[in-house]
């Protein structure tokens, strides 16, 4: 394992949120130092690029009834319009570069951080699967593997392989 190097900074912040940070720390069973460094992490990481971005954090039921409005003809085109044209600006702003790595780390980065479900990833030398459950349904099914889709293609010009359910989506691609 690998050490990270590590400063001791030292700044105030208000009581409340001091209690609220040491209660949050010791429910999770973390050190205030970890939990400090996981915030300040998904802040530096992710959240400052969403901000920039403009991206909505939306609950699941607002996506639900957005779905459920639409039929899947309008569901197939809004998944395919957004998945190829916004995630490979994201990344080029965010990464600067557009590879297999990158894509993947974008797509667990995302999908987990605005709740879209639970990614899990497999990796071989040639091959990336990637598999979301998910508490959509069938719409939200045909959403997210369209998007997925669009996202590849656009992003690494390569075929993909997607099998889906209800509740789940996994798509394998080639490095």
């Amino acid at each position: 394992m690998i050490k990270k190097k590590t400063t001791t900074i030292t700044f105030r912040i208000d009581g409340e949120i001091d209690n609220k940070l040491r209660k949050i720390a010791e429910d999770q069973n973390l050190s205030l130092n970890t939990l400090a460094n996981q915030i300040l992490g998904n802040y530096v990481q992710i959240e400052r690029y969403m901000e920039k971005f403009g991206i909505l954090m939306m609950s699941q039921d607002a996506f639900l009834a957005i779905l459920d409005i639409l039929d899947e003809k309008q569901i197939i085109q809004l998944a395919s319009d957004v998945g190829s044209r916004e995630p490979k600006e994201f990344i080029l702003f965010k990464w600067k570069d557009m590879n297999s790595e990158i894509v993947t780390d974008f797509i667990i980065m995302y999908f987990e951080h605005c709740g879209y479900g639970t990614c899990d990833l497999e990796k071989t030398e040639s091959e990336v699967a990637i598999s979301i459950h998910h508490k959509f349904g069938k719409k939200g099914t045909t959403f997210l593997k369209t998007f997925l889709e669009s996202l590849i293609q656009s992003t690494l010009d390569t075929p993909c392989k997607t099998i889906i359910t209800e509740d789940s989506v996994t798509i394998r691609f080639s490095k």
